[in-house]
């Protein structure tokens, strides 16, 4: 697939983050210019130079997007720790405010590139052989990302090329999900998570990069685009093909739904909602996955 070969200038919003990291890393040493936008002064990667932004007091470095190509906004609370609902209203708005703050700012700077905003497949709650068509699901998380995909709805300038990310579950020897079952599995002690017949569509950390790029280049990708591997697979079968992959065994039994939800409460819908995602648009692309099978990318991810 075409990438962009000429040194250009690219703006990355949550660049601490597990995508954001490997997308700056990529880019340095493509030799483009890196600036990172963050919530805190104390962050600094090697290479780049970094913009402090306050997304609550509505503060913005103008500076930051000063003959800018290309913007990718990832910046978003994890979802990955408890509901609360503190942290449920911290979810929300450090996605809408943070991208509606970003949107006003490209329209206040006559910005005319390419906006590349995540997003996720949570937006479409349980489903099946869901396309970028398929309409919003129920849920918390659907309405999270509902409401984050129309941020920057009206605000972008014209001319700018709109992208939406929608990432399913990353895989990668960089930290995620993969992280915390490691050490589970490592002891033989992996196994499925309620049912196990919930739905998982994942795709290779390596992959969401290329298609960035890719997306870059490219005026022909346009509006959302699921990121995800062309097989999604069962929560059973993923947790075999992991305690293969290092060689453990796989006989311990389920972790009961009720369970899961007692210990991580609302969050435990994360790992229970059935989720089978299909790229559409990806494959009308002819983008081509580094990792398209599990087994494939469960082995870079492990053994490197």
């Amino acid at each position: 697939m075409s990438t962009a070969r000429s040194p250009q200038t690219w703006l990355v919003t949550g660049a601490s983050g597990l995508v954001g990291a490997a997308l700056c890393d990529h880019l340095l040493a493509q030799g483009h210019e890196v600036r990172v936008l963050s919530r805190s002064r104390a962050f600094q990667l090697a290479g780049a130079t970094s913009f402090v932004w306050d997304v609550a007091g509505k503060v913005f470095p103008k500076a930051v997007l000063n003959n800018v190509d290309h913007v990718v906004h990832l910046a978003g609370a994890n979802v990955g720790q408890r509901w609360t609902a503190a942290h449920k209203a911290n979810i929300l708005t450090s996605r809408t405010e943070g991208t509606a703050l970003l949107a006003n700012a490209l329209a206040q700077a006559g910005f005319s590139g390419t906006f590349m905003q995540a997003s996720a497949i949570g937006l479409y709650g349980e489903c099946h052989h869901a396309g970028e068509s398929t309409l919003k699901g129920d849920g918390f998380l659907s309405d999270v990302t509902a409401a984050w995909e129309s941020a920057a709805k009206d605000l972008l300038p014209e001319g700018v090329r709109h992208v939406t990310m929608r990432i399913g579950l990353v895989l990668s020897d960089q930290g995620g999900t993969l992280d915390k079952l490691l050490p589970i599995y490592r002891l033989g002690l992996g196994a499925p998570l309620g049912s196990g017949q919930q739905w998982m569509s994942w795709i290779h950390l390596d992959d969401v990069v290329r298609f960035v790029v890719h997306a870059a280049s490219d005026p022909h990708v346009v509006g959302p685009h699921n990121l995800v591997a062309p097989e999604p697979v069962t929560n059973r079968a993923f947790s075999e093909a992991l305690a293969r992959t290092l060689s453990r065994p796989h006989f311990a039994p389920a972790v009961p739904a009720f369970a899961l939800k007692l210990a991580l409460g609302e969050m435990a819908s994360l790992l229970l909602t059935s989720q089978h995602v299909v790229p559409e648009n990806l494959n009308r692309l002819g983008f081509t996955w580094t990792a398209g099978h599990l087994d494939d990318a469960l082995e870079r991810c492990v053994k490197g």
